[in-house]
């Protein structure tokens, strides 16, 4: 019994000074984001696999009209949908998902993966052949082209656009490798596959999954002013955000020249910043660089590259945790035993990220289902109390910090847009007594009032915006504790909504199973962004993070629509 005692405590023990490893406090939180910004301006002015131009020149306002086919190529699904735009910030989508084969994500050559796409688009129409007849009976001219059907393609790999229909592929991730692929145009290698069905479709545009869900958030999002950024948490993680293009240098190779190229209608670029691969040449930069990190990144399939991916995204979070959990067992410090040889504990990336969500759901201190979860996804038997105490530790912590790099990937492209500058200027701070705590109807209406200022564009996105309003206020009333001394302070905004003064809303666009799914992950990433100088806690207050449904294929859409 007391070595059993022991144990326990060695265990918890361990599992904390692990734990505290993965941590970012506020300072390093702050220098971690400085070094972003300044990679981020750096990459704008050298041609490379980051800050990609992708030569979208604006961003949808809701009024966009037509019928389009989509496809959005994952690291995991490949999804075929038919979407039509309804003009209102509205829109239908029909559509199918398919698993990718894991042999075509490994392979010698592309076609393979192109035939599996173009087979995929042949099916749906087939499918769906009644809408499709429909669209053409009515002529309309948006989605057709000489009786081709327009399509919008989201490759979710790094890739350089040369226009919007065309690309060049830079580097596979997510653990895919098709060298053949390399140096080639996705768009056309698709479009190659789609003839060799004589299907009637055109690829149009080729777009990144985070710079369709900036245009999908934009599309659909309540708020006049136009969406900042869209970004991507889910198997990788990637984001697209709206630059100024005199600054975006790299496109003429120098300054001079990038300012003569400004056009009337072209001031502004949609960036794909690729920023899983921001600091690969100073991963200290990213914060304490853990030995479970480098265990992870030498058996990848690319070493030394994508370190931001590897500690932020979905893919490789569960396999962190995994290798902890190994280690722990190594050291003959947990109770639970694994089932046989074969248990996914022993497997690379056996342990799915999904494990880490199913943890952090459970509110249960007796660590019941934490226990069961643990025993189901890792294949180990006898897991006691202090087990799932210590793998819910582990776990929590790789999560949060993936939570608060993502905070500080997306602070410093909010610093580069300079949106919150004159807004956090126009704020004023108040001291209130004990008494002003208890009256929440006037801060519940001046946040109402904030988000409104924006005029939503149709009824019902009216309704729901003074929902979210109400909503936004009674969220944080339960994430966040209540001070009743004397010196709490409260943000205010002078003067009233009615002005021109009022603080604007800098709307980002999320899509991805970890943001969706964790439960805690837009508490970390503010958490996150107030602790960076420039933004803080007055400027966290003003930025809206919401999930762009349908990112990727409504993008897609949108992008073949800009095409003209």
């Amino acid at each position: 019994m007391l070595q059993a005692t022991a144990n326990s405590n060695r265990l918890l023990i361990e599992a904390e000074k692990i734990a505290r490893d993965f941590e970012l406090d506020a300072l390093n939180i702050a220098r971690t984001t400085q070094s972003l910004h300044e990679w981020l301006q750096t990459e704008l002015r050298h041609n490379g696999s980051a800050q990609i131009p992708t030569f979208v020149s604006k961003v949808p306002d809701g009024t966009e009209k037509g019928i389009y086919l989509a496809v959005d190529l994952g690291g995991t699904n490949c999804r075929v949908s038919l979407i039509h735009l309804h003009g209102d910030a509205t829109y239908t989508i029909t559509q199918a998902k398919d698993t990718i084969p894991k042999e075509l994500m490994v392979n010698s050559s592309h076609e393979p993966l192109f035939d599996f796409i173009a087979g995929n688009i042949a099916r749906f129409m087939e499918d769906h052949a009644e809408e499709m007849t429909h669209v053409e009976i009515n002529s309309n001219p948006q989605p057709t082209q000489g009786h081709y059907f327009k399509l919008g393609f989201t490759f979710s790999f790094t890739f350089t656009n040369t226009c919007l229909e065309r690309g060049t592929l830079l580097q596979w991730d997510k653990g895919w490798d098709i060298p053949d692929a390399l140096g080639k145009d996705p768009s056309q290698m698709l479009q190659s596959a789609i003839d060799r069905l004589s299907l009637p479709v055109r690829v149009a545009a080729i777009t990144s999954d985070s710079v369709g869900t900036l245009l999908a958030r934009s599309y659909s999002s309540l708020w006049r002013s136009s969406t900042l950024l869209g970004a991507i948490f889910g198997t990788g993680t990637n984001a697209a955000y709206v630059e100024r293009r005199e600054n975006v240098l790299k496109l003429a190779g120098s300054s001079t020249g990038a300012r003569a190229d400004t056009a009337p209608g072209q001031e502004l670029m949609v960036i794909n910043t690729e920023w899983g691969g921001w600091c690969d040449d100073e991963p200290a930069a990213l914060g304490t660089v853990v030995q479970f990190d480098t265990l992870l990144d030498q058996s990848s399939s690319n070493p030394t590259k994508q370190l931001l991916e590897k500690r932020v995204s979905g893919l490789y979070l569960g396999e962190i945790v995994r290798l902890v959990i190994l280690h722990l067992l190594d050291q003959g410090l947990f109770d639970m035993k694994p089932n046989e040889p074969s248990s996914p504990v022993f497997i690379p990336y056996g342990i799915d990220t999904s494990f880490l969500a199913r943890l952090a759901d459970d509110p249960d201190e007796v660590y019941e289902a934490a226990k069961q979860t643990i025993a189901r996804y890792a294949g180990v038997t006898q897991v006691s109390i202090n087990d799932a105490r210590a793998v819910r530790l582990i776990a929590k912590a790789v999560v949060q910090r993936s939570g608060r790099l993502a905070g500080a990937a997306m602070a410093a492209i909010i610093l580069q847009s300079g949106r919150l500058s004159s807004s956090c200027n126009r704020c004023t701070t108040k001291v209130k007594g004990s008494s002003d705590v208890v009256s929440q109807d006037e801060d519940i209406e001046r946040s109402t009032r904030t988000r409104m200022h924006n005029k939503p564009r149709n009824l019902c996105a009216l309704v729901t915006a003074l929902f979210n309003g109400i909503a936004h206020r009674i969220r944080s009333l339960y994430t966040k504790p209540l001070d009743y001394s004397s010196q709490a302070t409260e943000s205010i905004f002078s003067p009233s909504s009615d002005t021109a003064d009022t603080p604007q809303v800098v709307d980002i666009g999320v899509e991805g199973s970890l943001f969706e799914s964790y439960p805690n992950f837009e508490h970390y990433i503010r958490g996150a962004l107030r602790d960076i100088p420039g933004i803080g806690v007055e400027g966290e207050k003003l930025i809206s993070i919401g999930v762009a449904d349908h990112g990727s294929s409504l993008g897609a859409a949108l992008a073949a629509q800009s095409a003209g």
